[in-house]
Parts: C-alpha cells; sequence; structure tokens
C-alpha cells in the first residue's frame, strides 16, 4: 500500500439536501472533474487511494431498505474504475454512515449490515489483491463492546460474499491510535487495521469550524512549538479541551513524541502479528504557514518510513491539500516531505 491519498468528494453530504436526507448531494459534473484526479495521484508517486463513499445517503432508512438514488452508486463505480485504471490500490470506504448525527436509525447495525451486503456484492467480482473494504469509518459515540459486535457482524456478511478481499477496520472513539492500541484484533485473518493520526490536534485543526469548542478562533499555532511565538487561547477555548492542548503543545508538537506515538501502534500490530494502515492524516491549510505545513508533513513522513508503516494522506484536493497556493501542484516542500517516506532505512 506504501504511499496513499485520500480523494474526498463522494462523502460530502453536506453538499445535499437535509429533507431529502442529503441522498441528492453528488453532482455530475463534479464527479467527472474527479477523473483526472486520479491520473495526477498516480503520476505524483502514490500508489493507494482511499476513497470516502456514503453509500448510506442514497439508501431507504427503514427497513426493508433499497436504494433510492443510483446515479450515486454508478458514480461510486465511476470512482473505482478511475482508480484501478491507474493502477492505484483502491479502498472503498464507508464514510459518514451517520450523516450529521441527526438522521434517527442511519447507522444501525441491521442498516450498515445491508450497506455492506450490498457494496460486497457490487464490488466482489474487483481484483482482491488491489480493492480493499474499509467497514465504517471513524465509528464513535459508540462503546467499545458495542462498536466490537457490529463490526463482528459487518465482518461475517462481507466474508458470506467477498471471501479474498483484506477488510480495513479500525475502533471506537473516531479510529483513535489509543482505541487500536486498547483493543485486540478480529478472528479473521485477512484485515488491515487501521488509525486516523492529526496529532497535535490544535495545529492539524487550527480554524476548523467543525470539530472542538475554541478550534474555530485558534490560529497562528507554529510546527513544531516555538519559545518565539505565543499562541493566545481563543475566549472560547477557556477552561475547554483546547486550552489544556495548548498548554501542552511543546511536548505533544515533538517529533520525538509523535515518533513515540506512531512506534506504539507499530508495537501492537508487531506483537498481535497483524498489519496496520494510517487511514488518515494531514493539516487544515486555512491559518498554518506552508512551511510549518511541511515541517509537520515531514514529521510524519520520516517517522512513517521508519516503522514501515503505510499511510493516506488527507486530502487530495480540498481544505487540507498539499499544493501550492492557487495551483494544483504539490508544493516543493510537501513534494519533500512525501519523499522522506521512502528514504528511510526502518528500524529493527
Amino acid at each position: 500500500m506504501r504511499l496513499g491519498m485520500n480523494l474526498s468528494y463522494l462523502d460530502n453530504y453536506w453538499l445535499g439536501t437535509k429533507e431529502k436526507n442529503f441522498a441528492d448531494f453528488v453532482k455530475p459534473s463534479e464527479a467527472a472533474k474527479r477523473e483526472k484526479m486520479f491520473v495526477e495521484i498516480a503520476k505524483a508517486g502514490f500508489k493507494t487511494v482511499r476513497i470516502p463513499i456514503n453509500f448510506g445517503a442514497w439508501a431507504s432508512l427503514n427497513a426493508p431498505y433499497r436504494w433510492e438514488n443510483e446515479e450515486g452508486l454508478k458514480t461510486a463505480d465511476l470512482f473505482v474504475k478511475w482508480a484501478l485504471a491507474n493502477d492505484l490500490n483502491t479502498i472503498i470506504d464507508l464514510h459518514h454512515t451517520e450523516v450529521d448525527g441527526s438522521i434517527k436509525g442511519a447507522a444501525t447495525t441491521e442498516r450498515i449490515v445491508w450497506l455492506w451486503r450490498e457494496i460486497a456484492t457490487r464490488y466482489k467480482n474487483t481484483n482482491p489483491e488491489k480493492v480493499f473494504f474499509e467497514l465504517r469509518n471513524e465509528p464513535h459515540d459508540i462503546k467499545a463492546e458495542d462498536w466490537q459486535a457490529q463490526a463482528e457482524e459487518i465482518i461475517k456478511t462481507v466474508r458470506g460474499i467477498a471471501p479474498n478481499h483484506s477488510l480495513i477496520v479500525g475502533f471506537h472513539d473516531w479510529n483513535s491510535r489509543a482505541a487500536l492500541i486498547d483493543s485486540k484484533p478480529f478472528a479473521d485473518s485477512n484485515i488491515i487495521y487501521t488509525f486516523h493520526y492529526y496529532d497535535p490536534f490544535i495545529f492539524t485543526h487550527q480554524g476548523a469550524t467543525w470539530s472542538s469548542e475554541g478550534l474555530p478562533e485558534l490560529k497562528n499555532v507554529p510546527f513544531p512549538s516555538s519559545k518565539n511565538i505565543k499562541i493566545e487561547t481563543p475566549a472560547t477555548a477557556k477552561g475547554k479541551w483546547v486550552e489544556n492542548q495548548i498548554n501542552s503543545y511543546q511536548n505533544d508538537s515533538s517529533a520525538e513524541k509523535m515518533f513515540a506515538d506512531l512506534k506504539a501502534a507499530k508495537d501492537w500490530a508487531e506483537k498481535n502479528k497483524v498489519p496496520i494502515f494510517v487511514g488518515e492524516f494531514g493539516s487544515y491549510g486555512k491559518y498554518p504557514t506552508a512551511e510549518d505545513r511541511c515541517r509537520h508533513a515531514e514529521t510524519i513522513y520520516t517517522a512513517l518510513g521508519k516503522l514501515k508503516i503505510p499511510g493516506a494522506w488527507w486530502e487530495w484536493d480540498g481544505g487540507f491539500n498539499m499544493f501550492e497556493k492557487g495551483t494544483n501542484r504539490i508544493a516543493d516542500c510537501m513534494r519533500k516531505a512525501v519523499d522522506s517516506f521512502n528514504t528511510q532505512k526502518g528500524i529493527k
């Protein structure tokens, strides 16, 4: 899998109409623009593309379930086709099953199992050496044991249809690294375990409007921590999680701390004799400088290269992109960061 890239759009439910349960979020003209992006991703040296897809937005909410938007499904087929045409390993990722969290019944085990019965049937004849099934992106607001039980049901369903495709499975608490380390592998022997790594979060998500209180107003967080730059705590972050993260930022932004984080995940994988994959990492480009973003990227790519952990950057063309400002060309310092993955000798 090695170097991977996320290509968003088929997960962007918010582009649709809430009254229609977001089923209309895909626009054919916008989807068509992505065909050339698969070409560009492959030319840039990435070997794997993760395609987040909100299949759930195209299905009915109540049993007996049925597809309500065939155009969405046909677009998903095109994305998979375009990825494989460019010889990219292709991850079909079931994304945002819970949509915005307000639609009752969207993420029940029964409905997700039905979705996977349909998805696995749709793609069972793809090359299992090239196509991977990611069962659910970032399970959250669910107890560890409940996610374990739900995942077991999904695995059993998929295995009855597609016995040879590798599955990608994360754990509760938003596919966190800590949840991975606290969990045990499933019985299925053909699973790649995943986690997401956006540390230090106040750097990678400064300015983000969709996350923790205080982050939308947080800005000018350097990477790594600098004695010459004082991080101003927004009033909205006082007494909140974000203020605690600001206070611990000097340690959290050190390369040593980040390497130790990733090595702990690698140690878990080696202990359990299973492969792992970082499904998402990256930084939001609204406020940080390009130089800081590149330093952050190089820190992670260097660690992943040394530890021989494959991973997928979030994302190709959205707010987390690697491009030089105003272009669709990867910035030189980002290119250097990506290349650092392949120049590491690894550790024993």
